[in-house]
């Protein structure tokens, strides 16, 4: 984990880690290509599946900038909304609930070797994120751990 935020990450108007009462920033070598990756990540109604905190999601259509999505991560009931959809290689989204909102972003930039660089940066704020910034930064890491694929085949 870092404390300091990417410079190629992009932050919407009102985000970032200078306006956030948590900041996560992990990265992570994925042995698959970013369009892989990418797919995996915007593949929103599979978050159940390898995502532990993720219960359920509700997506109707396909996803572009502007566009909602439920995420269901008890206690948590999140409005989801992207913010940046660049294939392959940039995805955040916006999530607001009662005690918690945050901005989750992702840069994949290709390696050399096919492989692809995963850099997620959370900024968080609200009850939730200051009472459990600890856990905030684990919960994040999860993201990030479960993108390593198993004989091609991606965890979940």
């Amino acid at each position: 984990m870092s404390a300091e935020p990417n410079p190629g990450v992009h932050w919407p108007p009102g985000w970032g880690p200078d306006r956030c009462d948590s900041f996560v920033s992990h990265e992570r070598r994925v042995a698959a290509p970013a369009a892989a990756v990418f797919a995996h990540l915007v593949a929103v109604e599979r978050w159940p599946s390898w995502q532990r905190e993720v219960e359920r999601t509700e997506v109707s259509g396909e996803l572009a900038v502007g566009g909602r999505f439920v995420v269901v991560a008890p206690p948590h009931m999140l409005d989801g909304i992207v913010g940046e959809l660049v294939r392959p290689t940039r995805f955040g989204w916006a999530a607001v609930s009662d005690e918690l909102s945050f901005y989750q972003s992702w840069l994949l930039l290709e390696e050399p070797d096919g492989g692809t660089l995963a850099i997620f940066e959370e900024a968080s704020r609200g009850p939730a994120a200051l009472l459990r910034a600890a856990g905030r930064a684990e919960l994040a890491r999860s993201w990030v751990d479960a993108l390593a694929p198993v004989e091609g085949e991606w965890l979940g």
